[in-house]
C-alpha cells in the first residue's frame, strides 16, 4: 500500500502562504509552540483524508458562492477552514488554498474548494485504503473520553463516531461506519419497504461495529494497558465495552439499551434509539463501575489508548500505514508519557509510520534523546515548528507570520551529509563544535576552567585544555582513556583551522573518519550520563570486620542532583562530587566529629574509612549509600 511521502499546504488554518514537508520514508517528531502551526498539519492530513467519505468530497473546507451583489465569494458554511488572513483574497478569487499530499508511488492527491481530486485521475481506493489503516488521536480523543459526570455512566457513543468509526471501513465501500451511523440517524423512512429496508441496515450497523470494531477492542485492550501502561505495583486491570441487545440475558441482563435500534411509539410516529456504548473495569476482580470518579487522570488516559491500540493491526509487515498523535500525553507526567513512547518505539513504529506532534520542548527533548539512544535518528524526521514574522529577502522587515519548520540533525548525520560531499573543511568545522559540545557534557565545571596566569581570575578553559583534561576526567572516573588518547593529534591536524588543507587528500579522509569514531564514542559516554535528585544529606553504610555497622553521615556541596555514569554494564556515582562528613553513626550512637572532614569526591570518603576499618572497598556506591532509608540504587 502507497505511503504519504510529502505534504503542501497554502491558505488552510494556519499558512498564509505555501508550506511543505517532505517526510520521505520517515517518521515524524514535531515540536511547535502553541498557535505555531502543528496541530494544522495534524487536520490538513486528518480532512484530506476523511474527504473522500464526504457528499461534497471536501469542498466545504475551501468553498466560496457568489454573492449577486458584490460580485465576491462568501463563505458557504461555518466548517471553512481558510487561513483568516486569505480569506479576502479566496472571496475575491485570486487565491486559492488546498492541501496537497504524494505519495511515495508518485501519486498526487489534492483538496481545493473543488473537493478531492487526484492529479493523474486515479480512483480514490487508494485513499480510502490509507483511511482504514490510519489512526488521529489527540488531547480531545482522550477528554471525550471520560467527560461524563459522576452521577452518569460513560457512554462512548461520542468517541467512536468522532475519532474511531471515521476509520472504519472496507477498502472498497463508499461509506465509513461513522457515516453510516450519520445516515441512519437522518433517515425518515415512509412506508414498511423503507422501514424494512432501515431496519437491515441498523441490523448490519450494530452487526459490524460489535463484531469488527468492539470485539477486537475487548480481545486486545486488557494485555494492551497491563503490558505496556500499568504502573510498577498496580494491580492489573481487565477492560472491556458493552454493546448488547435487550434479549441478550446473558450479557445484558438489565437490559440497558446498549444498541442502535428502530422504535415505534405514539401510534404512527417512529423514532430511533441511539446507541450507548458501555465500559466496564475490573480491579482486583471489583468492577469500577465509575471510572472516571474512581482513577486518576494518567490512569483514565492509559485505559483510553489501550481501547483505541487495540484496534492497531501489529500482526501486518509495515506498509502505508501511520499513527498521528497530537499532543495526547499533555495530561500525563514524564514518566507515564515515557510509556507511551516505548510502546510507540518498541512496538507500534515497527509496524505503523508514527507522526508525533508536541508544544511541550522536555517532552520533545527526552524522545529526541530515546531515539538518539536506540540509534534511530535515520528512521526519523525531527524538528520545530516555528512563526517566522521577518522577509529575509526585504531587510528583515516585519512580515504575515507564517509557520516554517527546521529540521533538526544530530551532529554526526550532519557531518556525514558534509563527507559524502567531500566538503571536508566543513566536517572539520562541525566536528570541532561536536567535540566541545561534547566535553562540555562530560567534564565537571571543575575541569572546565582554568586560572588566568596574568589576571589570577577563573577563565573558561580553551578546547586544548579541555582535551588535556579529559585523560584526568577518564582516570578519576576509571574509564578507558585509551580511544581517546590521539583526540589531541585530531584536534591540532583536523578541529584547527582547515581551510588551507587540500580537500581532495585520502590522508585527511582518513582522519575526518577516525574522529568521527572518537566522538561517537564520546557521545556513547555523554548519553549515558544522568542525574538523581538526592538530599544533601546522604549515608553510606558499612560492617566492619568484627560485625558492627557504620553509617558516614556526609553531605555533598552545591545542587542536590547527583551525576551517575553507566560504566561496563552498570551506573555509578560520578567521581566529582565534593562533600563533608559531619558524624558517624556505630551501632545505632551518634558520635558528632569535632572538625568536618573535606573530601574532593565521595569515593575519597569511602576509601578513606575502608582503608581505617581494613574493608576491600570494592562495593559499588549505589548499594551501600541512603538517602533518608532509601538506597541511591532504588532511585535510578
Amino acid at each position: 500500500m502507497a505511503t504519504i511521502s510529502k505534504i503542501e499546504i497554502e491558505g488552510f488554518k494556519a499558512f498564509p502562504k505555501y508550506f511543505s514537508l517532505d517526510f520521505g520514508d520517515k517518521n515524524l517528531l514535531m515540536y511547535g509552540e502553541n498557535g505555531s502551526g502543528k496541530s494544522s498539519i495534524y487536520y490538513a492530513l486528518h480532512a484530506l483524508l476523511q474527504s473522500v467519505y464526504k457528499d461534497d468530497k471536501g469542498a466545504k473546507y475551501f468553498k466560496t458562492i457568489e454573492d449577486s451583489s458584490t460580485g465576491e465569494g462568501s463563505f458557504v458554511s461555518d466548517e471553512n477552514l481558510v487561513n483568516i488572513y486569505r480569506s479576502d483574497d479566496v472571496k475575491k478569487n485570486v487565491f486559492q488554498p488546498y492541501i496537497k499530499i504524494t505519495l511515495d508511488n508518485g501519486n498526487v492527491w489534492k483538496l481545493d474548494r473543488g473537493g478531492l481530486q487526484s492529479a493523474s485521475g486515479e480512483n480514490d481506493r487508494e485513499i480510502r485504503r490509507l483511511n482504514t489503516t490510519a489512526v488521529f488521536i489527540n488531547h480531545s480523543y482522550i477528554s471525550r473520553f471520560y467527560y461524563e459526570r459522576h452521577s452518569e455512566n460513560i457512554n462512548l457513543l461520542n468517541v467512536f463516531v468522532k475519532d474511531i468509526l471515521p476509520f472504519c471501513a472496507k477498502s472498497d465501500e463508499e461509506k465509513s461506519l461513522a457515516d453510516i451511523y450519520y445516515e441512519i440517524i437522518a433517515e425518515r423512512p415512509k412506508g414498511k419497504a423503507e422501514i424494512d429496508n432501515l431496519k437491515k441496515r441498523i441490523q448490519s450497523f450494530n452487526g459490524r461495529l460489535f463484531n469488527d470494531v468492539i470485539g477486537e477492542i475487548n480481545k486486545k485492550a486488557t494485555d494492551t494497558y497491563n503490558l505496556y501502561f500499568k504502573n510498577e505495583g498496580d494491580s492489573e486491570l481487565v477492560i472491556t465495552l458493552r454493546y448488547f441487545a435487550d434479549d441478550d440475558e446473558t450479557n445484558n441482563p438489565l437490559h440497558e439499551e446498549y444498541y442502535l435500534a428502530f422504535d415505534k411509539f405514539h401510534g404512527s410516529q417512529y423514532s430511533l434509539r441511539y446507541p450507548r456504548i458501555g465500559i466496564d473495569v475490573v480491579s482486583d476482580s471489583r468492577p469500577i463501575y465509575k471510572p472516571q470518579s474512581f482513577f486518576n487522570e494518567a490512569k483514565l488516559t492509559a485505559i483510553a489508548l489501550s481501547v483505541r491500540f487495540a484496534l492497531l493491526n501489529l500482526d501486518k509487515p509495515l506498509d502505508g500505514r501511520f499513527l498521528a498523535l497530537d499532543d495526547m500525553l499533555i495530561s500525563l507526567d514524564m514518566s507515564n508519557r515515557m510509556k507511551v513512547v516505548n510502546y510507540l518505539l518498541d512496538v507500534v513504529a515497527k509496524k505503523y509510520k508514527v507522526y508525533l506532534f508536541t508544544h511541550d520542548k522536555l517532552f520533545y527533548e527526552t524522545l529526541k534523546k530515546r531515539i538518539a539512544i536506540e540509534k534511530m535518528q535515520r528512521e526519523w524526521l525531527m524538528g520545530g515548528l516555528y512563526m517566522h514574522d521577518v522577509d529575509e529577502n526585504n531587510d528583515y522587515k516585519p512580515c504575515l507570520p507564517y509557520p516554517k519548520f527546521i529540521i533538526y540533525k544530530d551532529k554526526h548525520l550532519e557531518i556525514m551529509e558534509y563527507y559524502t560531499m567531500h566538503d571536508y573543511p566543513a566536517c572539520g568545522q562541525k566536528l570541532r563544535k561536536w567535540c566541545e559540545e561534547l566535553l562540555d557534557k562530560l567534564l565537571p565545571d571543575t575541569l572546565k576552567k582554568v586560572i588566568d596566569s596574568h589576571t589570577g581570575n577563573t577563565v573558561e578553559a580553551r578546547l586544548n585544555d579541555k582535551i588535556r583534561n579529559l585523560q584526568l576526567y577518564c582516570e578519576k572516573e576509571t574509564i578507558d582513556f585509551t580511544r581517546f588518547k590521539d583526540l589531541k593529534i585530531y584536534k591540532d591536524n583536523v578541529l584547527n583551522t582547515v581551510s588551507h588543507y587540500d580537500i581532495e587528500s585520502p590522508i585527511y579522509k582518513e582522519e575526518i573518519l577516525s574522529i568521527l569514531k572518537v566522538l561517537n564514542e564520546m557521545q556513547k559516554l555523554a548519553t549515558d550520563k544522568r542525574e538523581i535528585k538526592v538530599n544533601k544529606d546522604l549515608g553510606i553504610d558499612l560492617i566492619k570486620p568484627d560485625g558492627v555497622p557504620v553509617t558516614i553521615c556526609f553531605s555533598i556541596k552545591g545542587a542536590t542532583k547527583l551525576p551517575l555514569l553507566y560504566i561496563g554494564s552498570d551506573y555509578r556515582i560520578s567521581y566529582f562530587v565534593k562533600c563533608t562528613v559531619k558524624k558517624l553513626i556505630i551501632s545505632g550512637v551518634h558520635n558528632v566529629l569535632p572538625i568536618e572532614e573535606s573530601y574532593d569526591s565521595i569515593y575519597d570518603v569511602y576509601k578513606k574509612y575502608c582503608t581505617e576499618y581494613g574493608l576491600p572497598g570494592t562495593e559499588n556506591l549505589l548499594d551501600i549509600t541512603k538517602d533518608r532509608g532509601i538506597k541511591l540504587r532504588n532511585k535510578i
